[in-house]
């Protein structure tokens, strides 16, 4: 293992232990540890970056780890979102325009009364 390596390791296990702190905020719907969360992760992408224009390497199974948990967190976070957005539906009429997560418009379905065949 390279010097530059060795020293960007205690960098990277940061971001895998914020990120785990985020799922586990996201889990537990804990909109104020999530807040604080989010704005440690900011500051470590900034020392990322500091640290990617000083040369240091990364070792790639560390990143694809990284990645990975990224990627999961990402995942709930569209899911939180989707399933917020359908409380909101359930308690607010229709209009004619419905944004889905992806910022599309979309139409809505009418809906029939319950017993209706």
């Amino acid at each position: 293992m390279t010097q530059p390596a060795r020293a960007a390791q205690p960098l990277l296990d940061d971001g895998l232990a914020l990120l785990d702190e985020q799922r586990r905020a996201m889990l537990e719907r804990d909109a104020d540890r999530l807040d604080a969360v989010n704005a440690r992760l900011s500051a470590w992408i900034a020392d990322c970056r500091n640290a990617s224009s000083a040369g240091q390497t990364h070792p790639a199974d560390r990143l694809l780890e990284l990645r990975d948990r990224l990627d999961a967190n990402s995942l709930l976070a569209r899911r939180s979102a989707l399933q917020a957005s359908r409380a909101l539906g359930a308690l607010v009429a229709p209009d004619s325009r419905i944004y889905d997560d992806e910022g599309m418009t979309r139409t809505p379905i009418g809906r029939r009364e319950a017993f209706s065949a």
